[in-house]
């Protein structure tokens, strides 16, 4: 039970690194979007956003990102609970 606790943790505390990414820097991965051809890495781990028109919106990006803070607290809630 101790390693899924300490497991539970880690994936809480990824989520939660790539969400402060996604809340506080949109602009960075809106406008990587637009140079490459291929999404960048960043955005193979959010699959639920959609380009409107073929672009990438900062909102978009951002409220991807309270999604991710949101499952990131739920895995954090239950690691703490199971302790």
């Amino acid at each position: 039970m101790t390693i899924a606790t300490v497991m539970t943790l880690v994936f809480g505390s990824l989520i939660a690194f790539v969400a402060a990414i996604y809340c506080f820097r949109p602009e960075m991965i809106v406008r990587q979007t637009e140079t490459r051809r291929r999404p960048p890495v960043l955005l193979h781990f959010a699959l639920p956003i959609e380009l409107q028109d073929r672009r990438l919106t900062a909102q978009q990006v951002r409220s991807t990102g309270l999604g991710l803070f949101l499952l990131s607290a739920w895995f954090l809630l239950v690691a703490i609970t199971f302790m």
